[in-house]
């Protein structure tokens, strides 16, 4: 036996199981028996039988009576001749043999897994699609850790996104969302690091979130690498599977190997597609920049043509529209805010439905212009007209083919130019307000020099002054309340002052003003009323679009007696003030007709005492003087006689009817009810006041 045990020593075996069979031929003749240790703590039978209890080999002694342990092998004897060091030498051969074998299959194992990586790296890196290279690495992925499920997350803020998958049986599955610590893929997440599990569904390490999921693909055992770009993690490489099996540290090297060619070939793909989206823009900017030229250069004529139209004296709209529609080869029209066409070419054109389309979309336009369609017929492009924050209308162009950049272009410029047109035209309508503004307060308030020349300048713009007119006089109560109010913005005084302004310009029934200016927070006007009532009518008319206009606004007005020459225009101004003063005060009264006695206590000149006397006794005078009338004598009788009419007939020998009568006709030419106290008391100091002045006159006193 110890020489055939000698001549196998001396040969060199790569096959552990052929050199275990080899020694375990030579020990059965001999009846000796042949032990290797196991995977775990305990040992093996590979010869022979088992004599003796193998927990005695663990040790140094007590050694059996023949044979020897060496290395990972146990030869025993019963034989106590036995060479001991023979025994040794073949268990250290046995050993060292099977190191080799093993070596050799760690070489084989590196070999393969250095090709598949190489094969992978080649077909990885020449893809250039991100979605091509995540299903290649998915598939071989998952062929090379020998798994049944494979995916690939990629981050996205602060959560992982299932990117590909390969071998699932729900959709479920390749739309998985998972933030930190959520899963096996969220732990790598969460910590950075490799993460396995040998049992998903009993592991407690694992959050519970998916694991209805893991039940319906069956999923028994988990492997999840880090997909790492520096320190930066980019996403998870996973791995499945669905049998009860245990990921060795082999696996994990081989996915890890995976992963950093994974992120690689990501990060590739990524660039990739950044560079290839960056060409695409600049090859779309250089288009885009190349269409614009063109588009300038067959637009300059146009707008010269247009800027030459506005600088010109001529119909402005028409030719714009003219000129726009030999441009684009289509219908143009002009419309104007209300929705009414101004100009139009070919001039046989239907704008019915251009108009409705305009008027339609009118208040959703804003800044910007739109492409719409009528219910039938052609598109209409629409372009809004705008000055500051004024809109003015649009120009349409309708046609097949308006919708494009030459279009919007070109109509963008004609807007421009009406746009400008209508800047002229306010500008020249500021002009003549400013100068309309200052003819009337030289009428109103200015030197006897500047009153003739306001005269003057009031002709030559075509304002005619002839006729009875009244002063108007208003002050806005509330302006700064309201002007601070949010909603008003920045200029709300302003455009509160032009509301009122607008308000009085408006009002057309019974009378439209002459003249209307503003200063401050005061408008004053020039109203061409004779009568009391339809005086009256118009501060209601002006009053109630004021409520509509700006609801908010607060304001008094004062309206003079009428005046029939330009020159007593400063007193009927003073009567104005005089009548505002009192509205501010007693918050109704606004016609200086209706003042009464209030007017002597407000009014600072003589011509507000005579003017009240005159306005109560003038008519009646003026009556007896030409009727050979006694109403003067009349209505004195009636206030001695304490009102009664029954009394004052006696007084003046008279019958009660023809005092009646009387009485009625002072109503009828003086506008006094004698049966109100307050036309009474007017009256009565009229005459008393006219008694005073006669009696002063006698005298040659001043009063």
């Amino acid at each position: 036996m110890i020489g055939r045990l000698d001549e196998l020593l001396a040969a060199v075996m790569t096959d552990i199981a052929a050199a275990e069979s080899a020694v375990a031929r030579i020990l059965a003749d001999a009846g000796a028996h042949l032990l290797a240790r196991a995977a775990g703590s305990g040992w093996e039978v590979v010869s022979g039988d088992l004599p003796i209890d193998p927990t005695v080999l663990d040790g140094a002694e007590p050694w059996p009576d023949g044979g020897a342990v060496a290395g990972r092998y146990a030869l025993l004897t019963d034989d106590p001749a036995a060479d001991r060091a023979v025994a040794a030498r073949v268990c250290v051969w046995l050993t060292l043999t099977r190191s080799l074998a093993a070596a050799r299959a760690d070489v084989r194992d590196y070999q393969d897994e250095t090709a598949v990586v190489g094969s992978l790296a080649k077909q990885v890196l020449s893809v250039s699609d991100l979605d091509q290279v995540l299903l290649t690495i998915t598939t071989e992925t998952l062929r090379m850790s020998e798994s049944d499920i494979c995916g690939v997350f990629l981050r996205e803020g602060d959560e992982l996104r299932m990117k590909s998958c390969v071998g699932h049986r729900l959709v479920e599955t390749s739309r998985l969302r998972m933030s930190r610590g959520q899963g096996v893929a969220g732990k790598v997440f969460d910590t950075g690091r490799t993460e396995k599990v040998d049992s998903y569904l009993q592991d407690s390490r694992i959050s519970r979130d998916f694991m209805a999921l893991a039940e319906s693909e069956e999923t028994r055992s988990a492997l999840a690498v880090p997909l790492l770009l520096g320190d930066d993690l980019v996403g998870v490489l996973e791995v499945w599977r669905r049998r009860v099996s245990n990921f060795t540290d082999r696996d994990v090297r081989r996915l890890e190997a995976l992963a950093d060619l994974a992120t690689i070939a990501i990060d590739n793909a990524r660039l990739y597609d950044s560079q290839r989206s960056a060409l695409a823009d600049l090859e779309a900017t250089h288009r885009r920049l190349e269409d614009q030229v063109a588009l300038l250069d067959t637009t300059a004529q146009l707008q010269k043509s247009l800027i030459d139209i506005v600088l010109d004296n001529g119909p402005v709209l028409a030719r714009v529209t003219r000129t726009l529609a030999e441009h684009l080869g289509c219908t143009v029209a002009v419309v104007t805010a209300d929705g009414s066409v101004d100009a139009v070419f070919p001039r046989d054109a239907h704008t019915a439905g251009i108009a409705e389309v305009f008027v339609s979309r009118r208040d959703g336009l804003g800044k910007h212009h739109g492409v719409m369609r009528p219910g039938t017929g052609d598109a209409v492009w629409v372009h809004p007209i705008e000055l500051g924050n004024d809109q003015f209308g649009a120009v349409c162009a309708q046609g097949v083919d308006v919708d494009t950049r030459r279009t919007r272009v070109a109509c963008a410029q004609a807007a421009l130019a009406c746009a400008l047109f209508h800047l002229q035209q306010r500008a020249a309508s500021v002009a003549r307000a400013e100068a309309l503004d200052q003819i009337l307060w030289d009428l109103l308030d200015g030197s006897p020099e500047h009153r003739s020349a306001a005269r003057g300048r009031a002709q030559q713009m075509g304002v005619w002054l002839r006729g009875w007119h009244r002063v108007l006089y208003g002050s806005i109560e509330n302006l700064d309340a309201v002007a601070h109010q949010e909603e008003w913005g920045v200029t709300a005084a302003d455009r509160v002052r032009r509301s009122v302004l607008d308000a009085v310009r408006a009002v057309i029934s019974p009378a439209q003003a002459t003249l209307v200016s503003g200063r401050g927070n005061w408008v004053v006007a020039l109203v061409p009323l004779r009568d009391r009532d339809r005086s009256r009518e118009y501060l209601r008319e002006i009053n109630t679009a004021l409520a509509a206009d700006v609801p908010e606004i607060t304001v008094a007005w004062g309206l003079s007696t009428e005046r029939e020459h330009p020159g007593q225009y400063p007193e009927a101004f003073a009567e104005a003030r005089t009548a505002l003063a009192a509205a501010r005060r007693l918050g109704s009264v606004s016609l200086y007709d209706d003042l009464g006695i209030v007017r002597l206590l407000l009014g600072h000149e003589d011509a507000d005492f005579r003017s009240f006397v005159r306005e109560i006794t003038g008519p009646l005078q003026e009556y007896d003087d030409t009727n050979d009338g006694a109403l003067m004598k009349t209505l004195r009788a009636y206030f001695d006689s304490n009102c009664s009419q029954k009394d004052a007939a006696e007084l003046l020998y008279i019958h009660h009817k023809t005092l009646a009568y009387r009485l009625d006709r002072i109503r009828k030419l003086t506008g006094l009810d004698l049966s109100r106290h307050s036309d009474r008391m007017r009256a009565d100091l009229a005459l008393r006041l006219l008694e005073v002045s006669e009696q002063a006159d006698r005298s040659g006193l001043d009063v």
